[in-house]
């Protein structure tokens, strides 16, 4: 995607100049010849760099500055001046410009200075992104099975356009995993990949989180917050539990697909940003049309390219694989290099049902290492093969549909899980890789005790 470039300078000859050697250099280019009219493209234009001239005929160029930073902080601002004045200049750093250049401008100079300040606002932007991700990124691989292999080519396929794309699959396949590939095969790959969990927070902070407040627009917002829309502008946006966003933020949602058009809370200036939206669900989203807690539009909006990922108990050859990636990485990672599993309870496992499928499997081995007591796990290191015993087992396996079937598991290995950690919450939360406040949902939902 190109970076747009606003130009504010009266010397039009120079502007027209300059434009055409941003335009032949693949940037998106505008320009204007006032300071009025720079205020009215800020709006409409929403530039990533501003050249702002010193001189114009109503007003310095500093004088815009305040404007800038207070409606677009993130903007990039390179000022420019017939005059070597080194006061002004420091003037111009202090009032919050990027960089201050003397004209006539060497071309290969500006080409220079652009490419590293954008740069540099990349990396800011990613380091940005790092700080706000709610959920634990820790690489893992999907497998290579044939099933996969089909997925992974599907996905390299759609990668290539812009439409909207649906991951659907049960919990733990993997599907955050899928959409980081998707990006990283996607014209996007050079910008922000950014993360939102729609199931975490409350929906006046979604809304926050989403699209960004404005200073005060409610009790503890103080200071402007940019959402996450905004932040992966020219990237790719992804919407994991798309079945759990609220109602009211759903028309927001789709308005924003639809037009790349967006409000913060508590703002009146429409803004805009470019993404690729990605969503995510593993939830049955035609029963939640018919129950009315999804919107149709909404829902065709976002599916226009739907991928499932097969669940690991449809793909046991990748079972082994994942099996020795964790326990790769979990042996490293707490210490315990020499820790090993035979070939017997490899076999074990593959035969389980893994209802939790990928992130089942990682959290088990995990586990099984920390409480490991030599150098080779055992049956009795994995709490799994104790919890489907008995009658649990016949009241777990019995016909029921696919979503009670999975609550009655989750209930069973939260509250083995509980007992297990001494009821410590924060412990269990790790273990699952989910936010406390969600196993706190979790607990209410399935009535644990």
């Amino acid at each position: 995607m190109k970076i747009k470039i606003l130009v504010v300078d009266d010397d039009l000859d120079l502007a027209k100049e300059v434009s055409r050697f941003l335009k032949e250099n693949n940037y998106d280019v505008k320009s204007v010849g006032t300071l009025e009219m720079a205020r009215k493209s800020l709006a409409e234009f929403q530039p990533d760099v501003i050249l702002l001239d010193l001189k114009l005929p109503d007003g310095s160029g500093i004088d815009f500055l305040p404007d800038v930073k207070d409606r677009a902080p993130e903007t990039i601002v390179v000022m420019l001046s017939g005059y070597g004045n080194i006061p002004i200049a420091v003037d111009a750093i202090k009032q919050g410009a990027n960089d201050f250049l003397t004209k006539p401008v060497e071309p290969d100079y500006l080409l220079f200075s652009l490419e590293r300040l954008v740069e540099q606002k990349h990396l800011r932007n990613r380091l940005i992104i790092q700080d706000l991700e709610i959920a634990d990124r820790r690489k893992m691989i999907l497998g290579t099975s044939k099933l996969m292999q089909d997925v992974l080519e599907n996905c390299q396929i759609a990668a290539q356009r812009d439409s909207t794309i649906l991951l659907t699959g049960e919990t733990g396949t993997g599907k955050q995993l899928l959409a980081h590939f998707i990006h990283q095969n996607s014209p996007r790959k050079d910008f922000s990949f950014v993360y939102i969990n729609c199931a975490t927070l409350s929906e006046t902070l979604l809304e926050s989180d989403l699209f960004g407040h404005e200073k005060g627009s409610f009790t503890g917002a103080m200071k402007q917050k940019r959402g996450r829309v905004e932040l992966a502008n020219n990237g790719t946006l992804f919407l994991d539990e798309i079945g759990e966003l609220p109602l009211n933020l759903q028309s927001k949602l789709l308005h924003f697909i639809e037009y790349g058009e967006f409000q913060r809370v508590g703002g009146l200036e429409t803004l805009r940003s470019s993404v690729r939206t990605i969503c995510a669900t593993n939830r049955n989203l035609e029963m939640q049309l018919k129950e009315g807690k999804f919107r149709e539009d909404l829902f065709y909006r976002i599916n226009i390219i739907q991928i499932t990922i097969p669940p690991l108990r449809d793909r046991k050859e990748d079972i082994p694989v994942l099996i020795s990636y964790f326990m790769e990485k979990y042996s490293r990672e707490l210490g315990k290099p020499n820790c090993r599993i035979p070939q017997t309870l490899i076999d074990k496992l593959v035969n389980y049902g893994w209802p939790g499928n990928i992130r089942e499997l990682q959290n088990a081995l995990e586990r099984a290492t920390v409480f490991c007591k030599s150098n080779q796990l055992t049956p009795k290191d994995f709490p799994l093969f104790q919890i489907n015993t008995g009658k649990e087992t016949n009241k777990l396996f019995q016909a029921q549909p696919l979503q009670e079937a999975l609550n009655a598991f989750k209930k069973q290995y939260i509250s083995k899980l509980l007992k297990t950690a001494g009821n410590n919450q924060t412990q269990v939360a790790k273990i699952l890789k989910i936010q406390r406040t969600y196993l706190n949902r979790l607990i209410r939902e399935l009535e644990i005790q």
